[in-house]
């Protein structure tokens, strides 16, 4: 093959990808259901309700899951800019220190870069080749970028790019330490997953190996956060299997679910559904709140719920 072929083969690649890329647990502690909010149209009025209740201390780091749902039609993503104001008002209304992203398509990502306020990018990759859609957003105003890094997965190499995202972070007000990993594990496909499984598990590995490393050089809390497409609870599912790497997570890490020690939800979804958002610890601390955005008002935003902890050191 001579080199105009192969760099004609490459850029059709590129191009076909940009386009086709668009493709039971007894809790001992308290739960609260959140207030309910009805419209879209009030969903800043549910932020102002809600943050009567949860309120955060200055000396507590906030951190924060979510799954964007790309704006792909094949995935079910609505046009970003038809939800991003539901976004903006999430983020700047609950105001979390650290906000791990999944599926930030380039839509996504160009919203967020125009309305950055307070808030920067840890390792946004916007190439169009591979896309790599996980990213850390964090409040430059409480929280100071130590150091910061990434990994993409050895078994998935291809137009979704598996990865996990990290970031080394200083509280300003009470100069702790700590790092947050944020990532988003391959699907399990209900017809191959046995196969399926097998790479997942290969991902925790590596994701376990990276937190070993970085607590090696960084011996703070760890908070391993994201869409991990693994359920706790199985019992709507039609195989176990996918509870498999739940398993092993939860074998590495201590789920805040367990260790919350007020729980808060919407009218649409509680813990006691099957969540693929996690929130996991390595190190000693204390999770006053766990909290699970799924009022109406938020559903129009993404597949998935805006999912954090209030974390006290």
């Amino acid at each position: 093959m001579n080199k105009k072929t192969h760099i004609l083969i490459t850029i059709i690649i590129a191009i076909a990808t940009f386009i086709v890329c668009p493709f039971v647990y007894n809790q001992p502690f308290v739960e609260f259901n959140l207030y309910t909010g009805k419209e879209e149209s009030k969903f800043n009025e549910q932020i102002k309700k809600d943050n009567l209740i949860l309120s955060k201390e200055e000396t507590e780091v906030r951190i924060m899951t979510l799954n964007l749902l790309a704006h792909y039609k094949s995935w079910g993503g609505k046009p970003v800019e038809e939800r991003s104001d539901i976004f903006f008002s999430i983020r700047d209304g609950y105001s979390p220190d650290v906000l791990g992203l999944q599926e930030m398509c380039f839509d996504w990502y160009n919203e967020i870069n125009k309305n950055k306020s307070e808030y920067k990018f840890v390792a946004p990759l916007k190439t169009a080749f591979p896309q790599k859609m996980t990213a850390i957003l964090y409040n430059s105003d409480t929280v100071e970028l130590i150091d910061s890094g990434n990994i993409t997965f050895s078994d998935c190499w291809n137009f979704k790019s598996r990865r996990a995202v990290w970031g080394v972070f200083r509280h300003i007000r009470t100069d702790k330490i700590f790092t947050v990993v944020n990532t988003h594990l391959s699907f399990i496909e209900e017809s191959e997953e046995a196969q399926n499984f097998f790479v997942q598990a290969c991902q925790v590995n590596e994701l376990y190996t990276t937190t070993q490393t970085l607590e090696l050089q960084y011996p703070y809390p760890i908070f391993i956060i994201g869409d991990f497409n693994t359920k706790r609870r199985v019992s709507y599912q039609k195989s176990v299997i996918n509870s498999g790497s739940y398993g092993i997570l939860n074998s590495l890490y201590t789920d805040s679910e367990d260790i919350a020690k007020n729980k808060f939800y919407g009218e649409n979804f509680n813990f006691n559904n099957t969540l693929n958002d996690h929130i996991f610890i390595k190190g000693d601390v204390t999770v006053k709140n766990l909290s699970l955005l799924s009022q109406d008002c938020f559903c129009a935003l993404s597949d998935h719920y805006p999912l954090f902890a209030d974390i006290k050191f």
